[in-house]
């Protein structure tokens, strides 16, 4: 282990994304020995997308970690025998391609690809909306027939999605469409939703479900502020968060009764860069303590080696002798409230484009998210009376939709339009911000997107008539 720390340098995607490239385009025997069967789009740093290449290999390494997963969810939890479940299905208007330059497939058709065959072909039998419902290319048409597919499924037992947002939405949608939904559904199944809806009062998942027994989804970072909506609509249904599973690798998956998801060690080979030392040597799982916080390197049977994921974990006990690891965010500067995955670097280069297009030399730019339902984006711009606020808007926007998983969350509904809001003396007042919150003013980098910026409490709401643009001139 120790000869292949010292031999093996780190990278991250910048490093590896020419090689990539060159699998895209046909390429075989680049970065892995192995053939690559897909390409899974992931969330970039400077550039838009990633792609991440998956072999047998790689897929093997990811059953190893859910099939446990799995296993343990349905001993620990047997009301989900004999139920049915719902795995999160994208519509196909988030998929562009189908296919990259080489001919290699881009993306799965949905989470049980993460499984094994077998454990794959049982899920799928289980399925309350089928996959082909994902190939439906209109957002509307999309979010009805999965509406109508649950509301059939009376033996609905599991959610499995990602960014809580995603199932609230579907449940204001099921809650605003209702009637019409249950004219779509068999007579004796809409009679019984009725007769639960009309006992209990009020529109909850429960009533329509009665068998649920589990909702999976985000539950730590940005994600947590979104639990709330979600537990209204299932009060009395159990929430597990889903571990760190990324697009390049898991590093860590729930186990039930623990106090954060167990390190996945019996999938690829997981290194942990110290935070409070970060060029020494990355430490393994047997060394990792209790109150450390840490960053993860994954060498993947994909053929990524040593490569740094940029989250930050925190260890906060262990299973057996395996870390339990709560995660806390990202490392870099990216923001992600409901899945969207956008960077500084990405926000930076968005920027710039809308600079050179319109001849701008903004004093102060800087992208934040806000709260709200949904959360939107807002860039605080300082660019004279005169700056063209909603032609910068429209490029920003155009570039962040260019990203697979911001434009995704655009089309659903679980992120509002970008607006822009002009403010003055933007700087100064920024680093005020940051220094009433304990940072020295030595240490404030410049940044183009700073996901924890309260914009709202320095700046003041962006309400005005137009939806997208408003003028701040204290």
């Amino acid at each position: 282990m120790r000869a292949y720390q010292d031999r093996v340098p780190r990278v991250d995607y910048d490093a590896v994304e020419p090689q990539i490239q060159r699998i895209a385009r046909g390429e075989t025997a680049v970065l892995s020995a192995q053939p690559v069967q897909m390409l899974e789009p992931s969330g970039g740093s400077t550039s838009t997308t990633k792609l991440i290449p998956y072999t047998q290999d790689l897929l093997d390494e990811f059953s190893a970690a859910t099939g446990p997963w799995l296993f343990n969810l349905h001993a620990a939890c047997p009301g989900l025998w004999g139920t049915r479940s719902y795995w999160s299905v994208s519509p196909a208007v988030a998929r562009r391609e189908t296919h990259s330059e080489g001919g290699l497939p881009l993306g799965f058709e949905d989470d049980t690809e993460y499984f094994n065959g077998v454990e794959r072909w049982a899920l799928r039998r289980m399925l309350a909306v089928p996959a082909e419902v994902g190939k439906l290319r209109d957002v509307a048409a999309w979010r009805r027939a999965t509406a109508i597919h649950l509301l059939r499924a009376e033996d609905l037992g599991f959610f499995s999605v990602w960014s809580p947002s995603f199932l609230t939405l579907l449940m204001d949608f099921i809650a605003e469409q209702l009637p019409e939904l249950l004219a779509a559904l068999p007579a004796a199944r809409a009679q019984a939703i009725d007769a639960r809806l009309a006992a209990s009062g009020r529109l909850y998942g429960e009533c329509l479900w009665p068998r649920l027994a589990l909702l999976s989804c985000w539950t730590e970072g940005p994600a947590a502020s979104q639990l709330a909506a979600l537990k209204a609509w299932f009060p009395a249904t159990p929430i597990q968060g889903k571990g760190l599973l990324a697009t390049e690798g898991v590093v860590s998956i729930p186990i039930w009764g623990q106090p954060a998801a167990v390190t996945a060690v019996s999938s690829h080979f997981l290194e942990f860069i110290d935070l409070e030392a970060p060029e020494a040597r990355p430490r393994l799982c047997h060394e990792l303590r209790v109150g450390g916080r840490y960053s993860p390197l994954l060498s993947t049977g994909g053929g990524l080696y040593r490569y740094h994921l940029k989250d930050v974990v925190a260890c906060v006990g262990h299973y057996r002798r395996a870390p339990c690891l709560r995660f806390c965010g990202k490392l870099d500067r990216t923001s992600d409230v409901s899945g969207e995955k956008i960077s500084a670097g990405q926000v930076d280069a968005g920027l710039r484009r809308a600079e050179q297009k319109l001849g701008l030399s903004p004093d102060f730019a800087l992208l934040a998210p806000v709260r709200g339902q949904p959360p939107h984006y807002c860039l605080y711009l300082e660019a004279g009376p005169h700056a063209p606020l909603e032609a910068v808007r429209q490029l920003v926007e155009a570039h962040l939709e260019s990203g697979h998983h911001y434009q995704y969350c655009r089309k659903l509904g679980q992120l509002g339009p970008l607006r822009v809001l002009a403010v003055q003396n933007g700087l100064v007042r920024y680093q005020q911000w940051q220094l009433a919150r304990g940072r020295r003013l030595g240490d404030i980098k410049p940044t183009r997107l700073d996901a924890g910026f309260d914009g709202l409490s320095v700046f003041g709401p962006a309400a005005e008539p137009d939806p997208h643009l408003c003028v701040q001139n204290h």
